[in-house]
């Protein structure tokens, strides 16, 4: 991975942090309007998770930047990155998607 690729990479999982939040506006109004459950808030648990791999990102590309010797064992483990980057963004992610679904799967019934 470039150090320009791994800088696009953070700007994109930013937007999706971006994303989620508009989401989470729209969720809570549209729940609002029509008496749902407020599983809205399930946004910023995703969020949370996207945040944690965004976190771990910027520590992986700190790592090309630093000399082979001062990198610390853990941070070249593809177990470190695996459990506190793959992880937290498949959640993050899958729970968005859920949400997204139970909230505005009527547009795709409304089509009919």
């Amino acid at each position: 991975m470039t150090i320009i690729g791994a800088i696009v990479a953070s700007a994109g999982l930013a937007s999706i942090i971006y994303a989620c939040a508009i989401l989470a506006r729209f969720g809570r109004k549209l729940g609002a309007v029509t008496k749902m459950r407020p599983l809205y808030k399930g946004y910023y648990a995703a969020i949370g998770f996207v945040g944690l791999a965004l976190v771990t990102h910027f520590v992986r590309t700190s790592v090309f930047w630093a000399p082979p010797e001062a990198i610390p064992p853990v941070l070249s483990s593809s177990v470190f990155y695996f459990f506190l980057y793959y992880l937290p963004l498949a959640i993050g992610l899958s729970l968005a998607l859920a949400i997204t679904w139970f909230y505005w799967s009527w547009l795709l019934k409304e089509r009919q």
